[in-house]
């Protein structure tokens, strides 16, 4: 009779328990603890709005469909799946095998021998013995202690896993930014092709006021030929707008994860008013970032796994103790085999050839790699940081500038339009004034743009920008209300 698997029932008794999840595909809960974007409440449709989309529109699309958030998603997983295989570790090998064998033996003879006259004859005989034999074993393995050579591969992993995690936040973070710079590059654009556009029309305007004014005597020939050169030029620069409009809106559908060619309409940039206490209040920023960065607490964490690889190699050249069971039974015939072991080995590494020196070597090779790594990411975080208040500064400053260089170039104009129409001023300074409104307009255009993507840079340098949870936290929250007109590609 066979004995039953009680040793081996006593043996996974006693083993650490360990909490498992109720699905198969993730035993140890890692996976679902990166969840996707879709997962976290985020709103990532498959087709985009009917309506023209705004900024809001713009980052959602772009963190839901740009390529990098679900190569940085599928990379966190990965290391997911890669602490579950670490975690296995801690639980006992099982395995369970079995044959059915048919042995098939036998032999003949054949002789041939003469018979009576004119005839002879032919005999044959055989035997065969037909035997199965059918045998199964199962067997348990468990290894007992490694001098840590198992915690350090789990806090390698985990380490990865959590370098992975901060690695997607700084991927959301990029996506964001590239988003929001691409949208106001857009606006940028679309304000010069409408600064373009009007100054083509007060060109186109001048130069019918020049021609009446040499119909009736009052101008002359040159009068209309600098008038015909001013409005050229205007119908080239607007050409040029046309061009970098259609430009900024291929890069704009890039970064959300769109074709180059695709088609959507995009609502007016919100207002924004820069104040100067939003600079003011830049203080200890750098500190800052170094607690809130992403890309810094990944080089942190890759850091500790590179001191947690040290630790598992050194592991791999110590003695390890594992314990084992087994059982077999296997019939023949009649005859029947039952047996059963339970006990404990010692594995001690005498000689590898140096592997595991190298091994050693290598690893704290990394590490120090790493260390070099994490202490140039901190001098390029306080730079960056640095770089992108400095050029919040300047926009701020910029915008206040801009503002009272329109006032004053729109005065000019009407001025010199006045004095033009009025017969004592000349068609030059008329074009001039007017060059320099128009110049005037687009360069206020170009500082709200440039502010608003300098607040988000500084932003995301700090690594203040929170992509998930709230995607305006810093673009347009002190915004006038955009009107209700839509830009179509």
């Amino acid at each position: 009779m066979r004995r039953p698997l009680s040793l081996i029932a006593l043996l996974a008794g006693v083993l650490p328990a360990v909490p498992m999840a109720a699905t198969l595909s993730d035993p140890f809960g890692e996976l679902a603890a990166i969840p996707s974007l879709q997962e976290t409440g985020r709103p990532c449709p498959e087709v985009l709005p009917a309506r023209p989309l705004t900024l809001a529109d713009v980052v959602d699309t772009a963190l839901c469909r740009n390529p990098q958030t679900a190569l940085s998603w599928a990379t966190a997983r990965a290391r997911a799946a890669a602490v579950g295989s670490a975690r296995s570790a801690y639980l006992p090998d099982l395995s369970i095998s079995g044959s059915i064998t048919e042995d098939l033996t036998g032999d003949s003879t054949s002789t041939f021998g003469a018979g009576s006259v004119g005839g002879g004859g032919f005999s044959s005989s055989s035997a065969s013995d037909d035997t199965t034999r059918t045998s199964a074993s199962i067997s348990l393995s468990y290894l007992l202690f490694d001098f840590g050579g198992r915690g350090a591969a789990l806090d390698a992993s985990r380490a990865l896993l959590d370098a992975a995690r901060y690695t997607r936040n700084a991927t959301l973070q990029s996506v964001y930014l590239e988003a929001v710079t691409r949208y106001y590059d857009w606006s940028a654009a679309a304000g010069s092709l409408e600064s373009a556009a009007e100054s083509e029309r007060a060109a186109r305007s001048s130069l019918e006021a020049a021609t009446a004014r040499e119909q009736i005597g009052t101008a002359t020939r040159a009068d209309r030929l600098q008038a015909q050169t001013a409005l050229a030029q205007a119908e080239l620069t607007r050409v040029q707008a046309q061009g970098a409009l259609r430009t900024a809106l291929g890069s704009l559908a890039n970064s959300m994860g769109l074709s180059a060619n695709a088609n959507f309409e995009l609502a007016p940039a919100p207002l924004v008013e820069p104040a100067q206490d939003f600079v003011d209040r830049l203080d200890g920023l750098v500190d800052r970032a170094a607690e809130a960065r992403p890309d810094l607490s990944a080089a942190v964490a890759s850091r500790q796994a590179a001191e947690s690889d040290v630790d598992a190699a050194r592991a791999q050249g110590r003695p390890s103790l594992s314990a084992q069971a087994s059982q077999s039974y296997s019939k023949r015939g009649d005859r029947e085999n039952d047996s059963a072991s339970i006990g404990v080995s010692v594995s001690i590494p005498v000689f590898s050839g140096f592997a595991n020196t190298y091994r050693v070597r290598a690893a704290e090779a990394q590490l120090e790699s790493s260390k070099a790594e994490l202490a140039r990411l901190r001098n390029q975080v306080s730079l960056e940081v640095y770089q992108a208040h400095s050029e919040l500064t300047t926009q701020t400053q910029s915008v206040f500038t801009a503002k009272a260089l329109v006032q004053a170039a729109e005065e000019s104009e009407s001025v010199a339009r006045g004095r033009y129409e009025a017969g004592v001023g000349t068609i030059l300074d008329l074009l001039n004034a007017q060059s320099s409104a128009a110049d005037a307009r687009r360069q206020l255009l170009q500082a709200r743009s440039d502010w608003a993507s300098a607040r988000t840079r500084l932003a995301q340098a700090v690594g203040t920008l929170d992509p998930v949870s709230d995607p305006t936290a810093f673009v347009g929250s002190n915004a006038a209300s955009p009107q209700p007109t839509g830009v179509s590609r």
